[in-house]
């Protein structure tokens, strides 16, 4: 028996497909969820200026492009987290989805079970009332980067860095053991759930994603370290 969901989260559903579009849209409303569904992207925008929904699931064509402009116009204005529904399966596609500030990645067709079983993970995972508590939080320090975990904080040479739920879960994961190694396996399962385990291309996105926002020089990072064939170490703190 399906679990009802926590507090009737809002989602929005953005896909010109109306028929996958309703199909997705029945079956969360059915466990509780509050749902709006969109079929262009200007409609969101406008909703989302009297407030946020709690995920968005965005539908993208065979042609990604408009779509991948759309979500990243998305991720500049707001940290919510974000699905994306796509027919194109190849790596590059998700790699492309996820650095352009997706949370997540489901190709099409999919089992509905799966669509609600990431939902589900999504949104346990951003709930702050749902938030593990911190334990043994510190503070990070190295150079000009700042990470306060108690606060979920991070400054770059005095500067707020803005980051994404799963940004901070993966950086979270890298501080809490600065200076070891963490497999792409348990940081995979720290930022997006014990329900996730072979999609390492997320990792490898997202490690990216921060490296621009952390390093001075992404390219010849200082501070998020790969060690081939093993996952990412943080430089130790001083």
């Amino acid at each position: 028996m399906q679990q009802p969901a926590t507090a009737g989260h809002l989602i929005y559903i953005v896909d010109d497909d109306a028929a996958i579009g309703r199909l997705v849209s029945v079956n969360l409303e059915a466990r509780g969820y509050r749902v709006k569904q969109f079929d262009h992207d200007r409609a969101v925008m406008a909703a989302m200026e009297t407030g946020e929904p709690d995920l968005i699931i965005l539908g993208l064509t065979i042609n990604q492009t408009g779509g991948l402009e759309t979500l990243s116009r998305f991720r500049r204005l707001s940290s919510v987290p974000i699905m994306v529904m796509s027919v194109r399966h190849e790596t590059n596609a998700k790699l492309a989805a996820l650095e352009a500030g997706a949370d997540d990645y489901i190709t099409k067709p999919f089992l509905i079970e799966e669509v609600l079983a990431r939902t589900r993970a999504i949104l346990r995972r951003s709930s702050p009332d749902l938030a593990e508590p911190i334990r043994n939080a510190y503070a990070y320090r190295w150079g000009e980067l700042r990470v306060d975990l108690q606060g979920m904080r991070v400054t770059l040479g005095g500067d707020m860095v803005r980051l994404t739920g799963r940004e901070w879960g993966l950086l979270k994961m890298l501080v809490r053991n600065a200076g070891r190694v963490v497999s792409s396996r348990q940081l995979l399962q720290e930022a997006w759930g014990p329900e996730y385990g072979s999609e390492g291309d997320f990792v490898r996105a997202y490690i990216a994603r921060l490296r621009r926002k952390l390093e001075p020089d992404p390219k010849g990072p200082r501070f998020i370290l790969l060690e081939r064939g093993l996952g990412y170490r943080l430089t130790a703190g001083n």
